[in-house]
């Protein structure tokens, strides 16, 4: 079942996001997958918002710049790219596609808010994340894009930014700062009055009105990023998305892979596959007794590697032991699920090489239960 979900995903999908924490190999099964779906014949576009280089150092590529598109060499009859989240280039792209001039470009870039807005405030990274996915997931030279999100809890908070903006979109006070001023906050009306100074006590008068300058100029774009964002919030909860949760059998990794589970079951979104990575190789066909009794029968080098091969074995039976018990959890919440898994490598990914071994393990998808 998990083989032919594998390749139907690859497939067919035209989003994938990948989520798990750190440590559990995301990024390398994100490249996978997106090499599988390229072997297939698909047009991928693999994208990371977590600002680390974990994605280009897995692959192999150098140094990007910005949101630049790297193509990956394959002798496959599909392509696969590469690229990273720049959020000032993914916010200036955004605001030229959606301001209705130049002149009106350059006033928004160069406010002194916008600028402050654009490089450092939290959640602004979620929102263009999202305004990413938006202009991949609408470009004619790829079928299928592969989110690899952050290896954080909070990873999955760009799924909620779309609908985040367009509520701050629509809220009273920012349609009472858009709105032609006549004399601007100094005459705010009664209501708005006591609001606006509690947020002025809180961020200063001086950013209050930097922001209601900004909103101003941003006045008749808001509309087309509330629309834009709405957009990518409905195709994440299409049936052309695919979500994947990528684990490994430690406690950790699953209590953090439950957490996932949990925000996607409370979002309404839902989950497809669950990637047991980094699994413990198995060794021979005996059972971990098996071997215990072999080497109990035996003396000398035979018996250290009969106990050897036990305690191996042992490692096996507890780390599929602890996936059983999560994806029984998980089937739980989402019936539909289905399970891979892939025996930890030798070596660290670190090129397209390992990544194609990967792939294979995970097209193979054996079962171990």
């Amino acid at each position: 079942m998990s083989e032919q979900r594998i390749i139907e995903i690859c497939q067919s999908a035209k989003i994938i996001v990948t989520c798990g924490t750190g440590g559990v190999g995301k990024t390398s099964v994100a490249a996978a997958l997106g090499l599988e779906a390229a072997l297939k014949g698909r047009r991928v576009v693999v994208i990371t918002i977590d600002p680390a280089r974990r994605l280009a150092d897995a692959i192999g590529l150098g140094e990007g710049k910005g949101n630049e598109l790297q193509r990956v060499p394959l002798d496959a009859s599909g392509e696969l790219w590469v690229t990273m989240l720049d959020v000032q280039e993914t916010f200036d792209s955004l605001v030229r596609d959606t301001s209705p001039s130049e002149e009106r470009t350059a006033e928004v870039m160069n406010n002194s808010f916008y600028r402050s807005l654009s490089r450092s405030l939290s959640g602004t990274r979620d929102y263009m994340a999202a305004e990413r996915l938006h202009s991949l997931h609408n470009d004619p030279r790829f079928d299928l894009v592969i989110v690899d999100t952050p290896p954080s809890r909070n990873a999955l908070d760009f799924l909620e930014s779309p609908e985040r903006l367009a509520r701050f979109l629509r809220h009273p006070i920012v349609k009472f700062l858009v709105a032609p001023s006549r004399g601007g906050l100094r005459f705010a009306n009664a209501a708005m009055q006591p609001v606006l100074k509690a947020i002025s006590m809180v961020v200063g008068g001086d950013a209050l009105t930097g922001a209601a300058s900004f909103l101003k100029v941003f006045d008749g774009m808001e509309a087309e990023f509330s629309r834009r964002a709405l957009i990518v919030a409905k195709a994440l909860r299409s049936d052309a998305s695919n979500f994947v949760i990528v684990t490994a059998p430690s406690a950790d990794a699953l209590t953090e892979a439950d957490h996932f589970v949990s925000e996607l079951s409370r979002l309404g979104i839902s989950l497809q596959l669950i990637v047991a990575n980094r699994m413990p190789p198995r060794f021979g066909t005996l059972t971990a007794t098996e071997e215990q009794a072999a080497a109990a029968a035996t003396s000398g080098d035979l018996a250290l590697a009969h106990d050897l091969i036990a305690g191996l074995c042992e490692d096996a039976d507890a780390a599929d032991a602890s996936i059983a018990s999560f994806v029984q959890r998980t089937t739980g919440r989402f019936p539909q699920v289905a399970t891979a898994h892939a025996t930890e490598l030798p070596t660290d990914i670190h090129d397209m090489a390992s990544i194609r071994a990967l792939a294979e393990q995970l097209a193979a998808s054996p079962s171990r239960q």
